[in-house]
């Protein structure tokens, strides 16, 4: 099996965690803070570049491949001071070999971006952002908890314009409350002004004990049922093919060759470092997350020792069936071909009789190489990707 190999000779991805936030949103069950002093955050920071020159002392007889994609992720990154991303961004090139041609990307919500903060982003190598619109009505984003409304979105996009940025992408919700399809269009088409090359679509997911999964439980929001919501994804996904933008993975929308190649290394099972509170990584064939306490963290990286708890190195059956449903989100379908390249046997033999089902139910298609959901298979996704573990 070349599961060894093929961790070795991939590029890596690194994703940076930065948990501050200057409100936390109703929905948010992420690894965030607000209200974090300037001592916090720079302390954070400190424990954070020990965990990088850490991980780089650790491994510094190893060779370690390229980098080519960066991602700092939060939380909301854009909040804190830019220095602090500067700093840490130039650590990341002393440590690692960075190819000139990386994708590097910032997560921004909307009123946290200045013109000084971009352009410093800019100079420092920063050339994707990630902002986070949610929804065009101020309506629905004062429901969200966001502490933006419909005009700090348009001075977002108007200063990561002016500095230079083309490369960006927006998200937005479906399935919030209160939300009519007519919203999710006068979105899309407002978007639209802006020229982005990637979108994400989500559904509103409650997570328990959230502010909004209990307004939802107590009865004082309503949601869309599942046909509306249904509607709603496959009027995004009428729309933005109408555009011009490819729906490559369930989620995603991009102009052609605009992927976040980030994040298709999630889908591909190639490796990918995290750094951060509550950051997980994928590296030489074994999963790990950092704690999500924000005192543990620091603590613990003070203390010389490492914020990670390390999962055992995947075993091959393992390994397959995350190949197998991670590689089913992307709507360009897995080939059998790579699966026996990279395992030694076709996913037939190992998945015969639950490809099989899933193709006699219409959730999956097959054309003799390529494996991938059906239009019936996007609404049922999880039932398939299920099937594979």
């Amino acid at each position: 099996m070349n599961v060894n190999k093929k961790n070795q000779i991939d590029p890596l991805g690194i994703y940076v965690h930065i948990p501050f936030c200057l409100k936390k949103c109703a929905y948010c069950d992420f690894s965030s803070f607000s209200c974090q002093s300037e001592d916090n955050i720079r302390d954070y920071f400190e424990a954070l570049h020990k965990e990088i020159r850490n991980f780089a002392r650790e491994n510094q007889n190893s060779d370690l491949p390229m980098v080519d994609t960066v991602y700092f992720g939060g939380g909301t990154p854009s909040s804190v001071d830019a220095g602090q991303i500067e700093a840490t961004l130039a650590l990341l090139k002393e440590v690692f070999v960075i190819q000139d041609t990386a994708e590097i990307t910032i997560e921004i919500n909307p009123g946290t971006l200045t013109a000084d903060k971009a352009r410093r982003y800019k100079k420092a190598g920063i050339n994707r952002a990630s902002v986070g619109l949610q929804a065009w009505q101020d309506f629905l984003l004062k429901i969200l908890g966001r502490i933006h409304n419909q005009a700090d979105f348009i001075r977002t996009m108007e200063i990561l314009k002016n500095n230079g940025f083309e490369n960006f992408s927006v998200d937005v919700m479906v399935g919030l409350p209160g939300q009519k399809l007519v919203d999710v269009m006068e979105t899309l088409e407002a978007l639209m002004v802006f020229s982005p090359t990637h979108l994400s679509s989500y559904s509103l997911i409650l997570e328990p004990g959230t502010p909004m999964a209990n307004w939802v439980e107590a009865g004082q929001l309503d949601l869309p049922d599942e046909d509306e919501e249904r509607e709603m994804h496959w009027a995004v996904d009428g729309f933005l093919k109408q555009q011009g933008f490819e729906h490559y993975e369930i989620s995603s929308y991009c102009r052609p060759g605009c992927e976040s190649r980030h994040n298709v290394k999630y889908w591909e099972l190639e490796p990918y470092l995290g750094f951060g509170l509550g950051a997980h990584g994928f590296f030489q064939g074994r999963r790990y997350g950092n704690t999500n306490e924000l005192r543990q963290y620091g603590e613990r990286l003070n203390a010389g020792k490492s914020p990670a708890v390390f999962e055992p190195v995947m075993a091959p059956d393992e390994m397959m069936s995350e190949w197998m449903f991670l590689g089913l989100r992307k709507l360009s379908g897995i080939r059998d071909a790579d699966f026996i390249t990279r395992f030694g046997e076709s996913f037939f033999v190992r998945y015969g009789e639950v490809i099989k089902s899933l193709i006699a139910d219409g959730l999956l298609a097959w054309d003799g190489s390529v494996l991938k959901l059906t239009d019936r298979g996007q609404d049922f996704g999880n039932r398939v990707f299920m099937a594979f573990v």
